[in-house]
């Protein structure tokens, strides 16, 4: 006798409320990637990668041997003759899109009904969708981590190890100069990046509750703990936004159902407005436009020397900035250190800015540049002749 084929997860309906939701996220996202005026800091990295694979110099992948992915995706279309962030953009926002299907598949196999909250827990994760507008690798990243967790709940746990891994080794991302920071980083990270899917979490928690449950609960308290313990590795709550997802779904599967879509339409509110009001402002693009302006006025073998990346990137330069304030003068001592750019915090150094006196001196910013660069607190220095 032939064996009966296994009854779909999803009904249609609820197949077809899913793709809906997908298309929301993927335009939710390109709306906010609409409104950034710049890549993230860490983006800048992967897109200036993509950059040089597009023109043929693969040995810059030694930079970055351990996640490579990101940019190898972008320099596909840069390739072909797109731009890079534009590129980066549109693939974070198809990439944060399809982490839906994933996450709600991993929370419908833990409890029936919890895939369409976990999938709109996803779409509104207002972190993760300003990192598919800023150019990141964390939607990838983000839909690496919810196949893990579908992965995880259909059984095959090498599986789900080894696409975790993949996750893990994106590390952490900065998406802006406004990021939370200090002791209280996890704080700020976990309000931004789980939002109101932490606290309906705990209702996954109560009995009854699903045979795999215990070791997503396990893998969301590794990561509160990893983010607590090294304040600069926070921003992994990112990453791994969606196992608060799926547990939130689960939580929320076992309300009425008009209570549950209340919760829905609070989660999408929250996360929505979030978003929308942790834009970095426009004038944030003078880090763009003076990053054009002094490559223009650089000669073969001069440099720009900042802590800004963004500006290096658009100056045409790998974005590392020096590792600290002393790292950055020890540089701009170089001969080829045509142009010096200090940004907010060293900017108001006396002990940068003296240090700097010696060798260089105020720039002139054009007039169409001044009001943004003095709105952005940017100060510009060239070398004395």
């Amino acid at each position: 006798m032939t064996a009966p084929a296994p009854s779909p997860l999803f009904a249609p309906r609820e197949r077809r409320v899913l793709l809906w939701l997908t298309v929301a996220a993927v335009c939710w996202r390109w709306l906010l990637a609409v409104r950034a005026p710049l890549p993230g800091l860490d983006a800048c990295g992967d897109l200036w990668l993509a950059e040089q694979i597009a023109s043929g110099d693969f040995g810059a992948l030694a930079l970055a041997w351990w996640r490579p992915w990101w940019a190898l995706a972008v320099a596909v279309p840069v390739a072909a003759g797109a731009d890079a962030f534009a590129a980066a953009q549109v693939l974070g926002c198809v990439a944060g899109g399809l982490a839906l299907w994933p996450a709600a598949v991993a929370a419908e196999r833990l409890r029936q009904g919890a895939g369409l909250p976990a999938a709109v827990f996803v779409l509104a994760a207002g972190a993760a969708a300003r990192g598919a507008g800023v150019g990141s690798s964390l939607p990838f990243v983000v839909l690496l981590a919810a196949a893990a967790l579908a992965s995880w709940t259909k059984g095959r746990a090498v599986t789900a190890v080894a696409v975790a891994a993949l996750a893990a080794a994106g590390g952490v991302e900065r998406l802006a100069p406004d990021d939370p920071s200090g002791p209280w980083a996890a704080w700020g990270w976990l309000r931004s990046a789980w939002s109101l899917a932490a606290p309906f979490a705990v209702l996954s928690v109560l009995p009854p509750r699903p045979r795999r449950i215990a070791l997503v609960w396990i893998a969301a308290v590794l990561v509160l703990g990893w983010a607590a313990a090294v304040p600069s590795a926070a921003s992994v709550l990112l990453t791994w936004s969606p196992v608060a997802s799926v547990l939130a779904g689960v939580g929320l599967a076992r309300l009425p159902s008009r209570l549950r879509e209340l919760a829905l339409v609070a989660a999408v509110a929250v996360d929505f407005l979030g978003a929308w009001q942790h834009q970095e402002p426009r004038a944030a693009v003078a880090e763009r436009l003076l990053g054009r302006h002094l490559r223009d006025r650089l000669g073969p073998a001069d440099v720009v020397v900042a802590d800004l990346p963004r500006v290096l990137y658009f100056a045409g330069q790998r974005p590392a900035v020096p590792a600290d304030a002393a790292a950055l003068l020890q540089a701009a001592r170089a001969p080829a250190a045509a142009f010096v750019v200090l940004g907010t915090g060293l900017a108001r150094s006396a002990t940068a800015t003296a240090a700097l006196a010696a060798t260089h001196a105020r720039y002139d910013v054009p007039p169409a540049l001044r009001d943004l660069a003095a709105v952005a607190r940017l100060q510009v220095y060239a070398r004395r002749e």
